[in-house]
């Protein structure tokens, strides 16, 4: 099977997206900001989260299409 480079492309574009809302967030308010803001920090993580699973999406992604041929055939 193939890689859906468009299907990659999208996870990217999210990891993207989510970077320039972290950067933005950072930006914004001082550590001290962030740790005594409780919603801006939930923020943060909550963007690393989706992050975190765009990335494993991709590598799962590739994984399947790739390794799928070699477990399919035993």
């Amino acid at each position: 099977m193939k890689i859906d480079t468009e299907k990659i492309q999208q996870y990217l574009l999210e990891i993207k997206a989510r970077h320039r809302e972290i950067a933005e967030l950072l930006l914004k308010n001082s550590d001290a900001e962030i740790l005594k803001e409780p919603w801006v920090l939930k923020g943060l993580k909550y963007a690393l989260i989706e992050t975190a699973e765009a990335m494993a999406n991709i590598l799962q992604h590739i994984l399947a299409k790739d390794m799928g041929n070699l477990w399919s055939d035993t």
